[in-house]
Parts: C-alpha cells; sequence; structure tokens
C-alpha cells in the first residue's frame, strides 16, 4: 500500500556506536525514500524507550534531551502538515533542508549555543578561531562532541584548567575560558543555562592559571640539569672541543622530535625568558654575531639578539654569549634560515617548506601552539627523567635537591624561571629585570629605567650564571 504522507520517527542507531559509547539519537523520514538526521544527542540502548521515542528516566539530563527531541520532531511535522495543506508535494530532503531547519535554537548542546551565538553576534574569522580552539579541547576533556552546557560544571571547569596547564600557557588558558565563560553567559541570556549553574561564579580562572604558572618555575639548578641534558643530547666531546652527534642537525629541525623541543624550551630560557611566539617570529635579521671585551680585557663572541616583544611592541635585546650551549643552540639554525623564509626556527616554516599556515598572525599563533604543545609534551617526559636522576642523588648523599613541578609544567614556565633565576642572583634589580624582559612599564606600575649599553646588557645576565 503506497503512503500518502511522510513517516517521522525519533529512532536510536543501536547499529551504530559513538567515540563515547553510545548511540546517536536519529530523526527518520520516509516517503518514498527514507532520510535521517542526528539530533546532536545519544544514548544507550537500555535508556532509549522505542515505544514513545525518547529517552527514559534516569539517564543523565533526560528531561532535557526529550525536550529538544521533541520539539525538532514537531517542527518538521509542522512543516509536513503545511505543505500538505498548500497542496505542495515533497520529500524528505525537502524537510530535512539545513538551510530551512533552526531547529537548535532551543538545543542546551554547547556546540549548538556556541554556533548560534557566532552567527547572531556575526564574530570575525580570528575570534571564532579561538572559539573553535577551546571547544575542541573541551571535547578532548569531556570525551563527547555533544555535551551540554548544564555539564560544565565548577569542578569540572577546574580539573580542565589544571589539565590545559599542563601544556599550554597562562595567556592560552585564560583566552579559552573566557570563550567558555561567553558561551555560558549566552546561554543564561538565551533561559537555556540557569544563572545559579554558571560554572565560572566562583572560579577566577586567569588568578588559577597565573598562580599555577608561578608556582611551577623551574629553579636554578633543575635549569643547568636541563642544559646538560641537551648538550648530552645533540653534542659529543672530540678531543678539546666538540661536534654535534651523528643526525642531531637534522633532527633538530623536526617539529616533532625530541631535540627541538628541548632546544625551543633552552632558547626560551637564553633569550631573557622570551614568550613561544617571540621565538618562533624570530628572523635572520634579529640576530648579529659581534665580539665584547671586558673591563679586564677579555674578548668574547656574542648573538646579539634584537627584536619587539609580540604581545607589548617593547624592544627585547638579549646578548648571548657563544659557548658551547649556546651555539648548540642556535649554530643549526642561524646558516640555515635562508630555507625557512628568513625565520631562524623551524616553526613558521621548515627546510622543505612544506607548511602551509597561513601568513597572518592568527595562522603564525597555531603553528606556534601545535609547537608549543608537542614540545610540552615532550619536555615532562625530560623533566620526569631528571627528577628520577635527582631522587636518587638525594638518597645516596642524604640531600634534598628540589624536583621540578611536573604537574604544572608548561612552555611558560620557562619566562617565570629566568624572572626568578635572575632575582636569585647577586645584584639583582627589579627595573633591570623588567627591561631585560621587554615588560610594559604599566605592568608594573613603574617607569623602567631601560639598559641600553652592551656591556649592561651582558652583565646584567651574566651574573645569573644559567
Amino acid at each position: 500500500m503506497k503512503v500518502q504522507s511522510a513517516i517521522i520517527k525519533l529512532v536510536l542507531r543501536s547499529n551504530k556506536t559513538l567515540a563515547n559509547g553510545l548511540h546517536p539519537i536519529m530523526l527518520r523520514v520516509s516517503f518514498g525514500y527514507m532520510k535521517e538526521r542526528a539530533t546532536g544527542y545519544s544514548c544507550s540502548v537500555e535508556f532509549w524507550d522505542k515505544k514513545n521515542e525518547q529517552v527514559k528516566p534516569g539517564f543523565s539530563h533526560a528531561a532535557e534531551i526529550n525536550k529538544i527531541i521533541t520539539d525538532f520532531k514537531n517542527k518538521i511535522v509542522d512543516r509536513k502538515f503545511q505543505l500538505e495543506l498548500m497542496g505542495k508535494k515533497y520529500t524528505p530532503d525537502m524537510l530535512l533542508d539545513d538551510n530551512r531547519l533552526e531547529y537548535s535554537a532551543r538545543s542546551h548542546v554547547y556546540k549548538d549555543i556556541m554556533d548560534m551565538m557566532i552567527h547572531e553576534k556575526q564574530l570575525g574569522k580570528s575570534t571564532v578561531a579561538h572559539y573553535t580552539y577551546s571547544y575542541k579541547r573541551l571535547v578532548k576533556f569531556m570525551g563527547n562532541e555533544h555535551f551540554l552546557v548544564n555539564d560544565l560544571t565548577e569542578h569540572r571547569m577546574l580539573r580542565f584548567i589544571k589539565q590545559m596547564l599542563e601544556d599550554v600557557s597562562e595567556g592560552t588558558v585564560h583566552t579559552a575560558c573566557s570563550k567558555i565563560a561567553a558561551v555560558c553567559n549566552y546561554a543564561i541570556m538565551s533561559g537555556l543555562l540557569p544563572a545559579e549553574d554558571y560554572c565560572f561564579q566562583k572560579l577566577r580562572y586567569a588568578k588559577l592559571a597565573r598562580k599555577a604558572n608561578r608556582k611551577a618555575y623551574i629553579d636554578k639548578g633543575n635549569l643547568l640539569r636541563i642544559e646538560a641534558y641537551y648538550l648530552d643530547l645533540v653534542t659529543v666531546e672530540e678531543g678539546d672541543s666538540w661536534v654535534f652527534r651523528p643526525d642531531a642537525e637534522r633532527r633538530l629541525m623536526n617539529r616533532n622530535s625530541l631535540e627541538l623541543a628541548v632546544c625551543f624550551w633552552l632558547s626560551m630560557l637564553k633569550l631573557n625568558g622570551s614568550a613561544p611566539i617571540d621565538v618562533a617570529l624570530l628572523r635572520e635579521e634579529n640576530v648579529e654575531v659581534r665580539h665584547f671585551t671586558d673591563g679586564e680585557g677579555h674578548s668574547d663572541r656574542y648573538y646579539c639578539f634584537n627584536f619587539k616583544r609580540a604581545k607589548t611592541g617593547i624592544d627585547v635585546r638579549p646578548r648571548v654569549v657563544c659557548d658551547r650551549l649556546a651555539r648548540a643552540i642556535f649554530e643549526p639554525f642561524l646558516k640555515s634560515c635562508h630555507l625557512r623564509d628568513g625565520y631562524v626556527f623551524p616553526i613558521i616554516q621548515n627546510n622543505a617548506h612544506s607548511l602551509h599556515h597561513k601568513q597572518t598572525y592568527e595562522g603564525k599563533k597555531r603553528a606556534v601552539q601545535y609547537v608549543a604543545d608537542v614540545s610540552s609534551k615532550k619536555m615532562k617526559k625530560v623533566c620526569g627523567e631528571i627528577n628520577l636522576r635527582t631522587e636518587l642523588h638525594n638518597q645516596q648523599t642524604g640531600q634534598n635537591l628540589p624536583l621540578i613541578d611536573i604537574d604544572n609544567l608548561s612552555c611558560y614556565n620557562m619566562r617565570h624561571s629566568f624572572a626568578m633565576a635572575y632575582l636569585s642572583s647577586p645584584g639583582a634589580n627589579v627595573n633591570a629585570l623588567a627591561s631585560l624582559m621587554g615588560r610594559s612599564p604599566n605592568s608594573i606600575g613603574v617607569y623602567i629605567t631601560q639598559l641600553n649599553k652592551d656591556h649592561d646588557l651582558i652583565e646584567s645576565v651574566a651574573r645569573i650564571g644559567i
């Protein structure tokens, strides 16, 4: 018998399992042929009421899910009746046409709310990229693409922030949390989330991020151990001199290698605690090798860097003596800049010229974020190995040398580590430190006396001894 009207049902696709172990709830339209569309929700077989086409009580957020998927179905049914009353022919595809349907307006799914907010506010591409990044981090944390905005509790967000701080800077955590907060506030304004359920009501994510990162600075002793680890990793002594290990220089050009990860972190330290973006944007014209003679007549070669901080635009002018460590960090890259469009490090572009990041600031930031994430994971293993050696040393000698705080480790810790190493050195001066690190005068509440002479720059860093 030929069906004269479309049959519209909510069904559970038990033959398809999502990453969260549940099955997707689909809206099925049958009329000549069958067409399905995902509702964005899922549940297990034992919690699906096939007869009533809804989720059974006892499943998380069952009432909210049932309201949303039922509203979705009713909109399709209403559209069908309207077309039939007008005597117009239709197909399942017409009823489920994406361009005509706005069923997600009342959805409690976080991504639906985020997409609706982005569309309504007509946000720019760079801003949308920040929202997308924060959403992807949440998906990784929640283990589910279709989590509800109601699932973002204060306790969960606290764990989320601590997880992010393991491999990204406090600035990235602050940006991600601010975007999540904006989506939650939009949900509150839209009547989708009770104000009392706002996940950042008591949690101050910016303060938490700063506190965690300052706590995780690496002390001077462990900085020296990381330096020794790197020298052993990429160089070997040869008579009274040294050479790079076979294949070490090639591996340093690989963004995913252990060698580049350690080198990247040490370059941040050596460049007066520069941020990852500042290291990545260094170009051939930002560095030259010059000789300086001290008051006692000793002459040394120095890598002289001159660049502006990406964050503040303030000049930073590190002067790094060309010793074995500095040469092992910078030499392989300085002689091959021309292969990377003039970039010192293979982050924005590599030797094979195969990286296709958009040459916009946002595109470059994404390239830096990738390397920061990769290097942070590898540095956790390096620091874990150093901690094991330190623990063994402490057991054998009875000393109590401090360990590296791996739980709160991220690239940005190197900036704090440089500052703490400087402040613990003889004759440390806060104003000089601000000048060395390119700090904004407004950020410390005083006007900074800039260090302009090369000898001042050299002597200020030489006292640190790292």
